[in-house]
C-alpha cells in the first residue's frame, strides 16, 4: 500500500512540473521569439553588410573583385544588394558579357549579356552550359565590336534565342531570318563563328536582385524621403523597416562610400515576410502539440515514477530473500544516489554472508571427509597389518618347525629342512619387496619417465623369462601380436604389469591348457590382451581383485603361490599411466586387458 503511495505521488508531482514546464516554454515563444528571430535576423545582416561595405572600399572595385564580394553577402544572408551612384544608378548594370574571337579574320567581339536579366531568359541561356575555349555560334546586329545577341547555338547544337527583339520584329513585320548585311549604316546583321575567350555571367543572386527590384526601389525612394525631411543623417549607417504585413516587412540597410571623391551608396534588403509566416504556423501548431505533450507528460510521469519506486520494490525483495538464506539475486542499480549506494551496500552483504556460509559449508564437508579419510585409513591399516600377519604367518611357522626338526636331529636329511627354510624366506623377501613397491606406487609422488618402444618384442621377452613355469605346466602359450607396435610409456613399468597378468594367467591355468596373448592397434592405442583358460572369476569379486591380499579363495589358501599383491601394483602403475584396463570372464576362462597411446616412432 505505501509503494503505490509513492507511485501516485510522483506521478502527480512530474506531470505538474512537466505541465508547467512545457506551458512556460509555450508562453515564452509566443511573447518572445518573433522579436528574437527578427532582432537576430537584423544583427546578422547588418554585421554582414558593414563587413561588405568595409571590404568594398578597401577593394580596387573590379568586377570579379565586386561580384565575389557581393556572392559571399548573398551566400551569408540571402539578402539583397545593390551598389548606386550619385546620380541614383546601378554601377555594376553593364558588367555581364562574353568575348568571342572570330575563327575567321582572329577578330575578337564583345556579347553583351544585360538583356537576358530575366527570370525564363536566365534559366534557357544557362542550360547551353558554355564554357570557356568552347566554339559557339552568334547570330546578332553589330555595333562595332558589339554584338546584341538574336540568337547562340553551342558546339551541342542546343540554340538560345532574344524572343524579347524576335518578338519586337514580327510586330514590325521583319522576319531576322530575311535580314542581311547593312554595313553602310553601321549597323548590319553579324552571323560570328568563333571560341570564347572570356565570359562574364550573372550569378543566381544578381537575378533575384533585379527580379526584385522594385521593392528595393521602394526602399531607396522612402530612405531619400527620409534624408530630405532631415529625419536621418545621409553619411551615416541607416537600417529600417518598410511595407506592411499584409504584402510584407522588409529590413533596408543603406551606407555611403566615399570613393576617389565621389560618394556612392551600397544598399541591402532582407525580407522579414518568412518570421511573420512562421509564427502564424507556430500559433496552428501549438495547438496539436499542445494535445499530443500533454499525453506524453502523462505516459512519461507515470514511467518516471515507476523508475523511481522499482528499485525500493526490488531492495525489499531481495532482504526478504536473503532472509531465507537466498543469495542468488542482486541488485542492479548502478546510480551514484543514495539507492545506488544502498543496492552496493547490500549486494556486498549477500556476497560476505553467502561466502560465510560457503565457508563453514566447506570446512564441515571437509571435516566429514577427514573424518570418513580417517576412518578408511583405519580400516586400510587394519586390513593392511591382518593381511601382513597372516601373510607372514605362515612362512614363519615353516621355518620355526622346520629348524626345530633340524635341531632336535628328527631327520638326517638336512637339506631337505634347509631348501624349505630357504624358500619360505624367499617369499618372505617377495612380499616384503612387493609391499615396498607397492608403497612406493600410492605414494602419489612418483614420477614414471616416459619412452616409445615395442610392446611385440616386450611380450616375447616376458615370455621368454617365464618359460620355465609355461613348460613346468605343459601350457601352450598363442602370441598374436601385429609387427612394430609402438607405445608411449614407462618400459619398465609396463613389462612388469606384463609379467604379473601373464604369471597370474600360468599360476591359474590348469596344465596342458592355453594361454592368448594378442597386441593390436584399436582407436588410435595398443590394446594388450591375456587370456587364460580356466575357471571364471565371481562376478562379485570382479572388482575386488585389483585390492591387496586378496585371494579368490576366503581361506587365502598357497597351493596357488604369490603374495595377494600383483594385481594391485598392476592397478597402481596403469593408473599413473592414465590408461584404461580391466578384466573380463568368458565361457572357459578369463581375459586381462589395458590400453596404451601408441606413438609415432622410436627415438
Amino acid at each position: 500500500m505505501k509503494t503505490r503511495s509513492i507511485v501516485m505521488k510522483l506521478f502527480l508531482l512530474t506531470t505538474g512540473l512537466f505541465t508547467i514546464t512545457f506551458l512556460l516554454f509555450f508562453l515564452g515563444q509566443s511573447l518572445f521569439l518573433e522579436k528574437f528571430y527578427i532582432n537576430k535576423k537584423v544583427h546578422n545582416v547588418q554585421q554582414a553588410f558593414e563587413t561588405f561595405v568595409n571590404d568594398y572600399s578597401k577593394s580596387d572595385q573590379s568586377f570579379d573583385s565586386v561580384k565575389k564580394l557581393k556572392q559571399r553577402f548573398f551566400d551569408q544572408t540571402n539578402a539583397q544588394l545593390i551598389l548606386l551612384d550619385r546620380n541614383g544608378v546601378i554601377k555594376d548594370a553593364n558588367n555581364y558579357y562574353m568575348e568571342i574571337q572570330q575563327t575567321n579574320g582572329n577578330k575578337t567581339f564583345n556579347i553583351p549579356l544585360n538583356n537576358i536579366l530575366k527570370g525564363e531568359e536566365y534559366s534557357s541561356f544557362m542550360k547551353l552550359g558554355i564554357q570557356d575555349n568552347e566554339q559557339i555560334y552568334v547570330e546578332g546586329i553589330r555595333k562595332k565590336d558589339t554584338i546584341i545577341p538574336i540568337l547562340i547555338k553551342n558546339s551541342h547544337g542546343d540554340v538560345w534565342t532574344n524572343d524579347n527583339i524576335m518578338d519586337d520584329l514580327k510586330e514590325s513585320g521583319i522576319h531576322w531570318e530575311d535580314l542581311k548585311d547593312d554595313s553602310a549604316s553601321g549597323n548590319f546583321v553579324m552571323r560570328l563563328n568563333g571560341q570564347v575567350t572570356k565570359q562574364t555571367l550573372p550569378s543566381q543572386a544578381d537575378l533575384q536582385v533585379v527580379n526584385n527590384m522594385d521593392t528595393l526601389i521602394q526602399g531607396v525612394q522612402r530612405w531619400e524621403l527620409s534624408v530630405l525631411l532631415g529625419d536621418i543623417d545621409p553619411k551615416a549607417l541607416t537600417t529600417f523597416t518598410f511595407g506592411d504585413e499584409k504584402k510584407g516587412l522588409n529590413q533596408l540597410f543603406v551606407k555611403p562610400v566615399v570613393q576617389k571623391g565621389e560618394t556612392e551608396f551600397v544598399f541591402a534588403m532582407t525580407s522579414l515576410q518568412p518570421v511573420n509566416e512562421a509564427m502564424l504556423v507556430l500559433k496552428d501548431y501549438y495547438v496539436y502539440a499542445l494535445m499530443i505533450v500533454f499525453v506524453v507528460i502523462i505516459l512519461l510521469s507515470f514511467y518516471y515514477s515507476k523508475i523511481i519506486a522499482k528499485p525500493l520494490i526490488k531492495v525489499n525483495q531481495v532482504t526478504k530473500r536473503m532472509a531465507n538464506f537466498d543469495f542468488s539475486e542482486k541488485l542492479s542499480f548502478s546510480s551514484n544516489d543514495e539507492i545506488g549506494s544502498l543496492s552496493e551496500s547490500i549486494n556486498t552483504l549477500s556476497v560476505n554472508l553467502k561466502d560465510r556460509i560457503e565457508q563453514l559449508h566447506i570446512a564441515n564437508q571437509k571435516l566429514q571427509e577427514d573424518v570418513e579419510r580417517e576412518r578408511q585409513l583405519e580400516r586400510t591399516r587394519k586390513d593392511f597389518i591382518s593381511g601382513v600377519s597372516h601373510e607372514l604367518k605362515t612362512p614363519l611357522s615353516v621355518i620355526r618347525s622346520f629348524a626345530e626338526g633340524i635341531k632336535d636331529g628328527v631327520s638326517k636329511n638336512t637339506d631337505y629342512y634347509t631348501d624349505v627354510i630357504l624358500e619360505e624366506a624367499d617369499k618372505m623377501n617377495t612380499l616384503i619387496v612387493e609391499m615396498l613397491e607397492l608403497a612406493k606406487l600410492e605414494s602419489g609422488t612418483y614420477k614414471l619417465q616416459m619412452s616409445p618402444f615395442a610392446i611385440d618384442t616386450l611380450i616375447h621377452q616376458v615370455y621368454t623369462k617365464l618359460l620355465f613355469s609355461i613348460e613346468e605346466k605343459q601350457l601352450q602359450v598363442h602370441i598374436q601380436t601385429e609387427s612394430n607396435l609402438i607405445v608411449e610409456a614407462n618400459r619398465n613399468r609396463i613389462e612388469q604389469v606384463v609379467v604379473n597378468l601373464l604369471s597370474n594367467a600360468i599360476r591359474y591355468t590348469p596344465a596342458e591348457k592355453h594361454i592368448i596373448i594378442t597386441a593390436s592397434e584399436e582407436n588410435e592405442q595398443i590394446k594388450v590382451s591375456i587370456r587364460n583358460t580356466g575357471e571364471p572369476i565371481p562376478e562379485e569379486s570382479l572388482d575386488k581383485i585389483w585390492d591387496r591380499f586378496y585371494r579368490l579363495d576366503a581361506s587365502r589358501s598357497r597351493h596357488t603361490g604369490g603374495t595377494g599383491l600383483g594385481l594391485s601394483i598392476v592397478k597402481n602403475i596403469l593408473d599413473l599411466h592414465g590408461a584404461s584396463y580391466g578384466v573380463r570372464n568368458e565361457e572357459d576362462g578369463v581375459v586381462f586387458c589395458f590400453f596404451l597411446p601408441k606413438a609415432n616412432e622410436m627415438e
